[in-house]
Order: C-alpha cells, then sequence, then structure tokens
C-alpha cells in the first residue's frame, strides 16, 4: 500500500504539473474567464514562475503511487508603497485531479503554502476565485479566508489582439 505524499516540486516533476495546470486552465474557461485561450499557455505559465522558484514562488506537489495528482504554486509580491510596502503572500494556483479528491489533499498543500509564508512572515495571504466557481469559494471558507475584494472586468475587445 503506498502513501500519499505531499511534497516540495522538484525539476522532473514540472511536465505533469503543466498538464494538471492545463486542466485548471480549460476549467476556468468553462467557467468563463474572460482572457483568450493561448498557444501553450501551460509552458507560458510555467515560465512566469519557474526562474524565481524556491525565492519567491513555491511549488508543491500531491503524489501517490508515482503519480502527481495535484499541485499548488505561491508567490510572494509586495504590496504599493501606498498600502504599506508589505510582502504578501499569493496562492496562484490549485488543482486536485477527480481521482484524488475527497482525500484533504488540498487542504493539505494549503497547509505547507501556510506554513511557508508564516516562515516568511508575509502580512497576509490571497487567493483569487473565478467566479462561478461556489466549490473553489466554498473551500476557501473553510481554510479560514476571509472575502476582501471584488473585482469586475468588462471586456472592450471580444477576441485576442
Amino acid at each position: 500500500m503506498s502513501k500519499l505524499q505531499i511534497r516540495m516540486a522538484e525539476e522532473g516533476d514540472l511536465a505533469a504539473v503543466r498538464n494538471l495546470w492545463g486542466q485548471l486552465d480549460r476549467f476556468h474557461h468553462e467557467l468563463g474567464m474572460a482572457f483568450p485561450e493561448t498557444k501553450e499557455a501551460d509552458k507560458q505559465w510555467q515560465s512566469s514562475f519557474e526562474r524565481i522558484l524556491g525565492r519567491f514562488s513555491f511549488l508543491w506537489v500531491a503524489e501517490l503511487n508515482s503519480k502527481i495528482g495535484a499541485f499548488l504554486l505561491a508567490r510572494i509580491k509586495q504590496s504599493p508603497a501606498y498600502l504599506g510596502g508589505l510582502q504578501v503572500g499569493e496562492i496562484s494556483d490549485l488543482f486536485v485531479t477527480e481521482d484524488f479528491r475527497g482525500q484533504q489533499i488540498a487542504a493539505g498543500l494549503v497547509a505547507e503554502a501556510m506554513l511557508k509564508f508564516d516562515e516568511l512572515k508575509v502580512h497576509s495571504v490571497e487567493v483569487q476565485i473565478q467566479a462561478g466557481n461556489e466549490a473553489g469559494s466554498e473551500f476557501w471558507k473553510k481554510q479560514g479566508f476571509d472575502l476582501d475584494l471584488s473585482q469586475v472586468r468588462k471586456v472592450l475587445k471580444g477576441e485576442a489582439q
């Protein structure tokens, strides 16, 4: 019997994580995300954090029987000077495949990220939730997050430029 393991991602995990992120991206688009789908978005996503991995971005995976079925990407950013110039944690991406759900894996990944944020002494941690993702909203409430900001968007051009 194999044991589920939540661990920091390694370079060899990135292809599997990119694949999972692609599933997350499709889910967000199905919910009506306003941004267009782009070619090789998964590779561009990886490039957005890979260079600063371990310093300002952190990636955890959940693995069972040598299969990665969940991940969490966290980042550190700084609030503007007019908001105190504070270090803020951001959980930018969290995804768990269907076959890994129901085992508290998402909560375990969040717990790891929160430990890291605590270690780094960030002021607060933020998460954006795609409109229509009611299960996501409920999950984050259960993790102790409170609504702080609502964002609205009006798309001016219906297609990518």
